[in-house]
């Protein structure tokens, strides 16, 4: 079997996050905050070592600034939620995951905030001269750092400066990002990812970060409940992280988490990243020279492991469903959750592409025969 499809979940996860997992559901298994007894305490201890270790990663100042829920929609989605209210006008790309456009275009529907795209090109390139006209009297600006389809990365830092030009609040989709990218919690308002790509911990946990400069009294909480602290109030507490976090937290995939930046700081990041663009590079000039293969090429000078193809008169499922039964080779075809990026390079007409995501764990041995696989099914 060749996994190519880490840009959804990163497969397979390094031994360390497995046996972190195992570890906590073998001796531990207890919830943090919630008593006071020995395997509460050291669930707890697990807990905090995984927000001071993401917090490092992103040079985040101050650790209960990390916010922990079910996954980067969940974070997404109350970060969105909690901030935008009735007249607000939102800017956002042609480049937005659903997880970004559903809950703006909810927004818009029921809740009657404005939203406007900043149209990008057919190489995913966004236009700053175009997002700055539109930022005057905006709210806020959402994108992501990388799309989750063609791997292009976004000039976050230059976006972020127009957005504080104009006193608009940046959120980032960092997801496809974060463990591949350098990022800081500097680098927008609100950050919001996954751990379970870039990370490589468990499925169901994400988060979101806070800029040291952000006032979060403008971000309203999401959701309220138990959070282990003040439980004489019926009110949530107002302390970070404690305002945002309301249930028991997934502690097995944080037990991974921790293990997860661990490992990468032992790998280091920048060798992790480079391995990867190596793969993406190979798989990239592999494919041009398959006759009968659309390649979605891309502007941007740096990119995340992703790569969207097609061939020629074949549905993209065909092409996937091929690869998997009769080579073994795991990708991902169709929209990718992802329809304004397809209609902006041209794939949504014939149902999306096949997207190849290369991961830590991949060897230039799966490529060559993923390449081998592909150029076999071109031509028939």
């Amino acid at each position: 079997m060749i996994y190519l499809d880490n840009a959804a979940t990163s497969f397979p996860k390094p031994s360390s996050v497995v046996e972190a997992v195992n570890a906590y559901l073998t001796h531990i298994g207890g919830s943090p905050a919630r008593s006071a007894h020995s395997l509460s305490i050291e669930s707890g201890r697990i807990l905090y070592e995984a927000r001071v270790g993401l917090a490092e990663l992103l040079e985040q100042k101050s650790e209960e600034r990390i916010i922990f829920g079910a996954n980067a929609t969940f974070m997404l989605n109350s970060a969105l939620y909690g901030l935008l209210k009735k007249g607000d006008r939102v800017l956002t790309t042609t480049l937005e995951h659903n997880s970004v456009l559903r809950p703006l275009e909810n927004l818009r529907q029921k809740y009657g905030i404005t939203l406007e795209f900043i149209q990008c090109s057919q190489t995913c390139e966004l236009d700053l001269h175009d997002i700055e006209s539109k930022l005057k009297g905006a709210r806020a600006f959402i994108c992501v750092y990388a799309n989750n389809v063609s791997g292009a990365v976004l000039p976050i830092e230059e976006i972020y400066k127009l957005c504080m030009k104009h006193k608009v609040i940046f959120i980032l989709d960092a997801s496809q990002a974060v463990g591949s990218l350098p990022l800081k919690a500097t680098n927008a308002d609100i950050i919001c990812a996954s751990c379970h790509k870039g990370l490589y911990a468990p499925s169901a946990l994400g988060f979101m970060s806070l800029n040291p400069h952000f006032d979060e009294e403008l971000l309203e909480s999401f959701i309220q409940g138990g959070s282990g602290s003040l439980s004489e109030e019926i009110v949530q507490p107002c302390m970070l992280p404690d305002k945002y976090e309301s249930g028991t937290p997934n502690m097995c995939a944080i037990a991974g988490l921790r293990a997860g930046l661990e490992w990468i700081k032992e790998q280091g990041m920048e060798q992790i990243y480079a391995h990867k663009m190596k793969l993406r590079q190979y798989l990239y000039e592999g494919l041009k020279s398959i006759e009968g293969i659309k390649v979605y090429e891309i502007e941007s000078k740096q990119c995340v492991g992703n790569l969207a193809f097609n061939i020629e008169g074949m549905y993209p499922s065909e092409v996937g469903l091929r690869l998997d039964r009769e080579f073994g080779i795991l990708t991902r075809v169709g929209l990718h959750c992802s329809p304004l990026t397809h209609k902006s390079i041209g794939s949504f007409a014939c149902g999306g592409s096949i997207r190849l995501s290369v991961g830590a764990f991949n060897t230039t041995q799966e490529i060559e025969r993923t390449l081998e696989a592909i150029k076999n099914i071109a031509k028939t």
